[in-house]
C-alpha cells in the first residue's frame, strides 16, 4: 500500500509551483503531494462520514461494480457513482476497468494533508 499525499495551498502558490516545474527550476520530491486543493473544505466534504464508510467498505468487501457497492452501502447507484467520480479526481479512488466492468479500488492506507508554503 502507499501514503496519499495532498497538498493545500493558494492557487497562486499551485499555479507558480507548476510553471517552476515545468521550467526545471523546481525538482519536486518523490514525497511531495500529487495531488493539490486550494482548502481544506473541498477535502473534508469528500471525506465525511458517509464516505469514509465508502471506502472502508470498498477496502474490506472489495465490490465487483459499482452497483455492488450501491447496494452494500443502501445507496442510490447514482449517487454512489458520482460520489466516486469525484473521489477518483483526488485519486482518493481509482477503477480497475476490466472486461467492462469498473471496479472501485483504495490503493493507499494513509493520507497525509500538508499544508504549503513556497520558500522565498
Amino acid at each position: 500500500m502507499r501514503k496519499l499525499v495532498i497538498g493545500v495551498a493558494s492557487g497562486a502558490v499551485i499555479r507558480q509551483r507548476t510553471m517552476d516545474i515545468a521550467a526545471g527550476r523546481v525538482r519536486p520530491d518523490d514525497s511531495d503531494p500529487k495531488i493539490w486543493v486550494t482548502s481544506l473544505v473541498s477535502v473534508g466534504r469528500l471525506l465525511n462520514a458517509e464516505n469514509l464508510a465508502m471506502i472502508d467498505t470498498i477496502r474490506e468487501k472489495h465490490p465487483a461494480t459499482i452497483t455492488d457497492l450501491a447496494r452494500l452501502m443502501n445507496r442510490e447507484q447514482s449517487n454512489v457513482s458520482r460520489t466516486l467520480k469525484r473521489m477518483s479526481e483526488f485519486h482518493i479512488v481509482e477503477f480497475d476497468e476490466t472486461g467492462g466492468r469498473k471496479t472501485p479500488v483504495v490503493n493507499w492506507d494513509e493520507i497525509s494533508i500538508i499544508p504549503f508554503q513556497m520558500s522565498a
